[in-house]
């Protein structure tokens, strides 16, 4: 055989191999893919991911879910719960229900959890956090001027019996940058801010803090002294001087108003309206008027004038007759008062001229409890001598 010929059946021998080889390696690839594919479509997941709620804390029961995916595990199967590689529960399986474990961590950082049904497994790692530590400062209420109560802070969310008693510091306070250089009792009314007075870090917690509030109410005050005026027909007190009870010692603050109302115009004790009564002065924002005042209005005094009384023959008694009523003087305009009657008699059942005792006075009207009779003026009358007086020495005997 010639070279040429040799070289030749050489280069179609390699071209075979070549051409075999690349068949061999596609055959190969497809039955890979065709492989994967088979896997990807025919093994579905047989159990979900481990699953909590909530955030998983150190010292705080949580609860772990897997669901089953697979109709290859079957009613009945064993479940067994591992964490870090320690059994902490054990199981049946019931189809259709989740696999549910409630479990307490006992350190920070990854945990591994593994739950088995059968023969089959999952796997997860769970990050624990440390437990949550809440200091809260107090929510404190009181009323200007009185001491405050001792200020202390309360905590939430201690774990394997750790207490308050074990924190590095144990105190609050009053903060407000305006009040900064104000004993804490004798702050003015307003709200405040109550802070932990220092910074604190305890074992393996996250600690964060809630800050209170002091809520200072206004002091009540009240009126002390009792307004009086005179019947006239209205209910009126013109600028009445105002005197508070309450105000503690050293504190400006005074009461004003250019008038004061009673619950009505009449004549008697009464209550005192002190809705337009402002409270002035320095430290009149830390009080407050409350409840009524109390009064009276006084009965206005009349007069009457014209009264006559008849003169009588000596009957020895001190029965006096009214001749003339008389006519009254100092209702107001519009007033209704009338005289309706007028007890009286002689001062002596003897003969003479004799005084007229006014013993009391009786008036009628829609008006007359707003008035007093203060004055009668009346003449003195006579009792005159009868035959008895000239037969007897002395005045006779007559009863009457």
């Amino acid at each position: 055989m010639s070279k040429n010929n040799t070289g030749k059946a050489a280069r179609n021998s390699e071209d075979r191999v070549e051409l075999a080889v690349g068949i061999i390696t596609v055959v190969l690839t497809l039955a890979l893919f065709g492989w994967l594919f088979f896997r990807v479509t025919t093994n579905k997941p047989m159990m979900s991911a481990i699953a909590s709620a909530d955030e998983v804390r150190r010292g705080y029961e949580q609860e772990y879910t897997c669901d089953v995916k697979s109709d290859k595990i079957r009613d009945g199967e064993k479940v067994i719960w591992m964490v870090n590689g320690e059994q902490v529960a054990e199981s049946t399986y019931q189809k259709g229900s989740p696999l549910k474990l409630n479990y307490t961590m006992t350190q920070t950082g990854s945990n591994n959890i593994i739950v088995k049904v059968g023969k089959y497994k999952q796997y997860a790692t769970i990050n624990v956090l440390p437990p949550k530590l809440t200091i809260e400062a107090p929510t404190v209420t009181v009323t200007y001027g009185d001491k405050l109560p001792e200020l202390a802070y309360n905590c939430r969310g201690f774990v394997d019996g750790d207490d308050a008693g074990m924190l590095p510091f144990g105190s609050c306070s009053v903060t407000d940058m305006d009040y900064a250089d104000i004993s804490a009792d004798k702050l003015n009314v307003g709200v405040y801010k109550i802070m932990i007075k220092e910074c604190c870090e305890f074992k393996d917690y996250d600690i964060e803090f809630e800050q209170g509030t002091l809520t200072v109410l206004p002091k009540e005050l009240t009126v002390k002294n009792e307004f009086v005026k005179t019947y006239d027909k209205t209910n009126v007190i013109e600028k009445p001087l105002i005197a508070l009870d309450g105000v503690k010692a050293g504190d400006e603050v005074k009461a004003v108003a250019d008038k004061l109302y009673f619950n009505d115009k009449n004549a008697g004790d009464k209550s005192v309206m002190l809705a337009n009564v402002e409270l002035t002065g320095r430290d009149s924002c830390n009080y407050v008027l409350k409840g009524e005042a109390r009064g009276r209005i006084e009965p206005k005094h009349i007069e009457i004038n014209g009264l006559t009384i008849k003169d009588k023959s000596y009957d020895g008694t001190t029965r006096a007759t009214i001749e003339k009523m008389g006519k009254i003087n100092g209702v107001l305009d519009g007033d209704s008062v009338a005289i309706g009657a007028i007890d009286l008699n002689f001062a002596e059942a003897t003969t003479g001229t004799q005084e007229i005792i006014i013993n009391d006075v009786t008036l009628i009207g829609a008006d007359k409890d707003n008035y007093v009779v203060d004055e009668v003026t009346v003449d003195n009358a006579n009792i005159t001598t009868t035959i008895w007086n000239k037969l007897f020495v002395k005045d006779p005997v007559v009863a009457g």
